[in-house]
C-alpha cells in the first residue's frame, strides 16, 4: 500500500463523508443515515491507523540500515555587490528624466501554485485524520510560549534516551516513539497550526519548541530525533543525518535559502538545520527512502496567510513629505521573523503582512493622498518612504544580510533598499490597485509601477507590452521615472509580487 494510494483513498472517502454529512443534515434525525456515516468514518479511522503502523514500520527499517555518505555543500552565497550608501539626487538630475526604453524583461518564475495547493491539501487531510484518531491516554501537559501565544499541549509522559548516535540506536528510538501514544500531542499541534494559520516554517518552529521543552527527552540528539518523528508524522519529508558524533535535521525547502549548508538527494536540496557551526564539515551521512515513503516533497517558506499572534505593541510615528502616519507594530511578529532563514527576496515581497498594521497605514495614507492626481500622490508617497526611514545597509546595522518583512521596517531603527522597495510596492498595490514589480539589480533593489493610461516621463521597463515606470524608494528626492545612475547600465531581474 503506497502513500499515493492511501491519500487517494482518503480523498475519495472524505468526499463521500461530505455527501453523507449533507444527507444527515437534510434528513434530520434519520438514524440509518447517521449510523451509515458513523460506520464509514470509523472504517476510515481504522484504515488510517493501519496505514500509519505500516508506514512507520517500513520507515524504521530504512532508518536502521547503514547510512550513505553525501557531499555537504556550504551555504549558497547571496549577491555580494556593495549596496549604495544613501544616494541623494543631485541638483543637475532633478529636472532630467532620461527615458530608458526597456525591452520585455524576463520575470522570476512564480512558485508552482498547483504543487503548493496539492501539498497544503495533503497536510490538511493528514491533520483532519490525526485529530479523529481517539488515542487519549494523557498523563501530562505542556504549557508553551509560542511567540507570545500561550499553547497547551497534551501527551503521554514517557522518558526517551538515545544511547549512541548510530543507525540502530536511532531506529530503536524511533520504534519506541512510534509505539507510544503521541496522537493527542500531534492533534493539539495540528489544531494550533490550523487555528493560528501557521505556514510550514511556523509549524517547524512549533515542533522545535515542543522538543526543546519536553523534559522527558534526554539529550540534544534525542530531541532532534523527536523533532524528526513529529515532522514525519505530520506529513513532511524531513530527514535525519549524522555529522561526526551528532545528529541534524535535513529539510527540503522549495525556495532558495542562503548561507545554510545543504546536500542534494535525487536532485533535491536538503538544508541542514542546526545551531552548530558546520563550516569545517565537507560530508554528511543519511539514508535514502523509496518513493512510497516520501510524503510532502518540499517545505515552503511562503507566508500565504497572516500568522495569528497576540499583540505586543510598539508605537511608531513617521512624519515627513507632508504626510504623518502613526500606528503600532506587533513585536511578537518581529520575534517570529528573527527565526526565519535568509531566503530569496520573493518570499519577503509576497508575504501576507500584519492585517492591523496595513489597516493603520492605508487608512492614514488614503485620507492624506485623496483627491490628488495619481502621479503627484505617487511622488509624495515615494518621498515619504525615502525620507521617513533612516537608510543603513544590513551589514552596517546587523553585521550580516537581513531582508525585512514589511512589519520590520517599523521596528528597527534603519532599513535599506530591498526593505523600502517591498514596503513601497505593497502600499502602491493596496492604495491604488496598481501592478508593481521589484527590480533586483546587482547590489540594489528598486520598484517599477504599471502606469496604465497615466503618462509619466522617465525611466521605465516594458513587461508584456505594459509600461512600468521606475520608482526608487532609496534614491533620495528622486521622483517617479528617475533611476539611480549606478543602475543605468545594468539589467535587473524582475520579481512579481
Amino acid at each position: 500500500m503506497t502513500y499515493s494510494y492511501i491519500m487517494g483513498r482518503i480523498l475519495l472517502t472524505l468526499l463521500f463523508i461530505t455527501c453523507l454529512s449533507v444527507r444527515v443534515f437534510a434528513q434530520g434525525n434519520d438514524s440509518s443515515v447517521g449510523n451509515e456515516f458513523k460506520d464509514f468514518r470509523e472504517e476510515l479511522q481504522n484504515e488510517y491507523v493501519d496505514f500509519r503502523k505500516e508506514i512507520n514500520a517500513e520507515y524504521i527499517e530504512f532508518l536502521s540500515r547503514a547510512w550513505k555518505e553525501y557531499r555537504l555543500f556550504q551555504g549558497r552565497t547571496p549577491d555580494e555587490t556593495p549596496k549604495p550608501l544613501s544616494p541623494v539626487l543631485s541638483q543637475e538630475e532633478k529636472d532630467c528624466r532620461e527615458v530608458l526604453v526597456g525591452t520585455d524583461v524576463g520575470t522570476e518564475q512564480l512558485i508552482d501554485e498547483t504543487l503548493a495547493a496539492k501539498e497544503k491539501a495533503e497536510r490538511n487531510i493528514l491533520k483532519g485524520i490525526s485529530t479523529e484518531v481517539n488515542l487519549r491516554q494523557i498523563t501530562d501537559s505542556l504549557q508553551l510560549d509560542y511567540f507570545g501565544a500561550e499553547l497547551w499541549l497534551h501527551y503521554q509522559s514517557r522518558p526517551f534516551y538515545l544511547p549512541a548516535v548510530t543507525e540502530q540506536s536511532v531506529g530503536n528510538l524511533w520504534r519506541e516513539m512510534a509505539g507510544s501514544r503521541f496522537s493527542s500531542l500531534l492533534a493539539d499541534m495540528l489544531c494550533y497550526k490550523e487555528k493560528m494559520q501557521m505556514n510550514d516554517w511556523a509549524y517547524f518552529l512549533l515542533v522545535k519548541k515542543v522538543a526543546t521543552h519536553l523534559s522527558t527527552l534526554q539529550g540534544e540528539d534525542c530531541r532532534t530525533v523527536f523533532q524528526h518523528f513529529l515532522l514525519v508524522q505530520s506529513g513532511y519529508d524531513v530527514r535525519l543525518a549524522r555529522m561526526d558524533r551528532f545528529l541534524v535535521l535535513l529539510v527540503p525547502i522549495h525556495e532558495k535559502v542562503y548561507v545554510c549548508s545543504y546536500l542534494e538527494i535525487d536532485g533535491r536540496p536538503y538544508y541542514v538545520i542546526s545551531d552548530k557551526d558546520l563550516k569545517s564539515y565537507s560530508s554528511i551521512f543519511t539514508y535514502q527512502l523509496p518513493d512510497n515513503l516520501i510524503q510532502t516533497p518540499y517545505l515552503s517558506l511562503m507566508i500565504y496567510k497572516e500568522l495569528l499572534l497576540p499583540m505586543q505593541p510598539k508605537a511608531f510615528c513617521i512624519k515627513t513629505a507632508r504626510l504623518e502616519v502613526k500606528g503600532e507594530v506587533n513585536q511578537n511578529k518581529i520575534r517570529f521573523y528573527k527565526e526565519y532563514p535568509f531566503c530569496e527576496l520573493a518570499i519577503y515581497a509576497r508575504a501576507i503582512p500584519d492585517n492591523e498594521l496595513m489597516k493603520q497605514l492605508l487608512a492614514s495614507l488614503s485620507v492624506q493622498l485623496a483627491e490628488k492626481p495619481f502621479a503627484e500622490a505617487l511622488d509624495q508617497l515615494l518621498l515619504w518612504v525615502q525620507k521617513g526611514f533612516r537608510y543603513q545597509t544590513d551589514r552596517e546595522q546587523f553585521g550580516y544580510e537581513k531582508p525585512f518583512f514589511i512589519e520590520e521596517n517599523f521596528y528597527y531603527p534603519a532599513c535599506d533598499c530591498e526593505d523600502r522597495s517591498i514596503l513601497f510596492a505593497n502600499l502602491v498595490r493596496r492604495l491604488w490597485g496598481k501592478e508593481v514589480v521589484l527590480l533586483d539589480y546587482p547590489g540594489h533593489v528598486a520598484t517599477a509601477v504599471c502606469m496604465g493610461k497615466e503618462e509619466v516621463e522617465g525611466a521605465y521597463i516594458s513587461l508584456k507590452g505594459e509600461k512600468y515606470i521606475v520608482c526608487d524608494p532609496t534614491y533620495m528626492n528622486a521622483k517617479a521615472g528617475l533611476l539611480m545612475p549606478s543602475c543605468k547600465a545594468k539589467q535587473p531581474k524582475v520579481i512579481r509580487l
